[in-house]
C-alpha cells in the first residue's frame, strides 16, 4: 500500500512539474514578446508593464477561446457520431436543453474548465462509437492552432495581429498536450488518458458509455433508484483504480442513496476507500465525503469525522459548493455535530437557490429527498439547541 501511496505521489508531483514547465514557458513567451515590442517602440517602463498587462490578456482570452473550441470539438464530434446533446459547461455556466428549450445552469468541477457531456443513443455499449468524440476536443484544438499558423506565416508583420495569432497558437498547443497527452490533471483523467483506457479495456469502455447514458436520463429527470441496478453492478475484481470503473462504482452507491439504503451506498464507498493510494484526487475526495456523511447520519463517531474530514477535504468541500450533495452533506453536519440552526437555516436558503440553477434534475430531486429524510429524522432534536 506505501509503495502504491509514493507511485502515486511521484506521478501527481510530475504532473503539477509539468504543468509548471507549461505555465513557465507561456511566461516566457508573454515576456519575450512583450520585450520586443518594448524595443521596437521604445516605451517607458510605465508602458512596459501596461503592455505585459495586455499581452497576458490576451493569452488569458486566447486559452479560455482555446477551451471553447475544445468543448465545441466533443460536441460537433459527438454529434457527428449520433450522440444527444445534455450540457455544454465553460468554466460554472452550463447550456442545458430543457422541454425542447435551451438554459443557462451554473455548475463547476474543480480542476476543470469547461465539459461537453452528452448521450448515446445506442442501447449497447459495443456498437457506441466513442472515438471521434474523445478526440473531438483535441481535433479541434489542433485545426484551430495549424489554421492560426498559417494566418501567421501569410499576414505576419502586424505586431498587434501576431500577439493575438501567437496566443492562439501557444494556447492551442497547450490545450492539445494537456489533454492529449494520457495523463491525469488535478485529478481529472484527461481525454487522451480515457480513450487509451477504453482501447485496452472493454470494461472501462462500459463503464464510459453507462456513465454518459445515466447522466443524460439524471439529467431528464429520471432518478437512478429507477435504473436496472444491474447496470452499475461490476466484477470486484475489476481495476477500481481506473478514473471511469471508479465512477460506476459510484453511481450503483448513488443508487443505493436513492433508495435511502444508506448502509449498501457505505460499503460501496468503503469497498473504493481501499484503493484510495491509486483512486484519482476527485473521487477520493467525493467518497470521503460521502463516508463523512454516513458517519454524521449514523455512529457521529467525532474522532472518524475529524480524520476523514482533513483541512484539503474542506478546502475541496468549499471549492465544490454549487454541488447539491456537498450541501446536502454541510446541512447534516451543520444539524447534527454543530447543532447551528442559524447555519442549518442559512444552508437550506442556499439549497433554495442553488436547485433551481442546478444541471441535473434527476439529482436535485434525490437530494432534496434525502435532505427531507434528515429533517424528518435529525431537526426536532436539535430545534431546542
Amino acid at each position: 500500500m506505501n509503495k502504491q501511496k509514493q507511485t502515486t505521489d511521484i506521478k501527481e508531483k510530475l504532473t503539477k512539474i509539468f504543468s509548471f514547465i507549461i505555465l513557465l514557458g507561456v511566461g516566457g513567451i508573454v515576456g519575450a514578446i512583450g520585450g520586443m515590442m518594448a524595443v521596437e517602440e521604445g516605451r517607458s517602463p510605465q508602458g512596459n508593464i501596461l503592455g505585459l498587462l495586455l499581452i497576458f490578456a490576451i493569452f488569458i482570452i486566447a486559452f479560455t477561446v482555446q477551451i471553447i473550441l475544445h468543448e465545441a470539438g466533443h460536441l460537433i464530434c459527438g454529434l457527428i457520431s449520433g450522440y444527444d446533446f445534455v450540457s455544454f459547461r465553460v468554466g460554472s455556466l452550463t447550456l442545458v436543453k430543457e422541454n425542447d428549450k435551451f438554459a443557462i445552469k451554473k455548475f463547476n468541477i474543480k480542476g476543470t474548465a469547461g465539459q461537453c457531456l452528452m448521450m448515446p443513443k445506442e442501447d449497447d455499449y459495443e456498437k457506441s462509437p466513442y472515438v471521434l468524440y474523445n478526440l473531438g476536443g483535441i481535433l479541434m484544438n489542433a485545426i484551430i492552432t495549424i489554421l492560426c499558423f498559417v494566418l501567421y506565416v501569410i499576414f505576419g508583420g502586424n505586431r498587434y495581429l501576431d500577439v493575438i495569432l501567437i496566443a492562439m497558437i501557444v494556447s492551442g498547443i497547450g490545450t492539445f498536450i494537456t489533454n492529449g497527452i494520457p495523463m491525469k490533471i488535478s485529478g481529472i483523467a484527461n481525454d487522451g488518458y480515457n480513450l487509451v483506457s477504453m482501447k485496452k479495456n472493454k470494461l472501462v469502455r462500459y463503464c464510459f458509455y453507462m456513465q454518459l447514458k445515466v447522466n443524460g436520463l439524471t439529467s431528464k429527470g429520471t432518478r437512478i433508484k429507477d435504473m436496472p441496478l444491474e447496470w452499475f453492478e461490476i466484477d470486484e475484481k475489476a481495476d477500481f483504480s481506473n478514473p471511469l470503473v471508479t465512477g460506476i462504482k459510484c453511481t450503483e452507491a448513488n443508487y443505493y442513496h436513492d433508495k435511502l439504503d444508506f448502509d449498501k451506498a457505505k460499503q460501496c464507498y468503503e469497498f473504493l476507500l481501499n484503493y484510495s493510494p491509486k483512486i484519482v484526487k476527485l473521487y477520493e475526495y467525493e467518497i470521503k465525503c460521502e463516508l463523512i456523511f454516513h458517519e454524521i447520519i449514523g455512529r457521529r463517531n467525532e474522532d472518524k469525522i475529524n480524520e476523514l474530514y482533513t483541512k484539503n477535504l474542506k478546502a475541496y468541500v468549499k471549492a465544490s459548493k454549487c454541488h447539491i450533495n456537498k450541501m446536502r452533506l454541510m446541512y447534516a453536519y451543520a444539524l447534527i455535530i454543530e447543532k447551528d440552526m442559524k447555519k442549518v437555516k442559512k444552508i437550506l436558503d442556499e439549497i433554495e437557490i442553488v436547485k433551481k440553477r442546478y444541471p441535473n434534475k434527476g439529482e436535485v430531486e434525490s437530494e432534496l429527498e434525502i435532505i427531507e429524510f434528515i429533517r424528518k429524522n435529525f431537526e426536532s432534536a436539535n430545534t431546542t439547541i
